[in-house]
């Protein structure tokens, strides 16, 4: 069966398009696409390991999960989660430029908890 499009809602349809781009370029510009994140860490002379060996080092802990992140002050680097003697978990941001490992704190607009990619709860 062929469907037909009134001609009028084509630049409609276009203009409503172009403003969702627009709108999600917006949305995205803390976050880097694949090919960007790769090169940002080859370039930051840092490895993984290192980050995760440099926040462990730091805090006596034992490294659950690690990654690269943005540190929400607009510097990347390594954000590793900590588990300490206490079974407490805590992140660390390690900066790749300078080696320092700090800890991340909870931002006013951060949740309670986190939520995973399908919208659950991941308490």
């Amino acid at each position: 069966m062929k469907r037909i499009i009134p001609l009028s809602l084509i630049p409609v349809t276009l203009a409503a398009g172009e403003a969702g781009a627009a709108w999600a370029g917006t949305e995205k510009s803390a976050e880097m696409t694949d090919a960007e994140e790769i090169q940002a860490v080859q370039a930051s002379g840092m490895t993984l390991t290192q980050a995760v060996d440099a926040a462990q080092n730091e805090t006596g802990g034992i490294a659950i999960s690690a990654g690269w992140e943005d540190n929400d002050l607009g510097s990347w680097g390594y954000e590793v989660e900590i588990a300490d003697a206490s079974s407490a978990m805590q992140t660390w941001f390690v900066d790749p430029s300078s080696g320092a490992v700090t800890k991340v704190t909870e931002t006013d607009d951060d949740e309670d908890h986190e939520q995973g990619e399908d919208g659950e709860d991941n308490d």
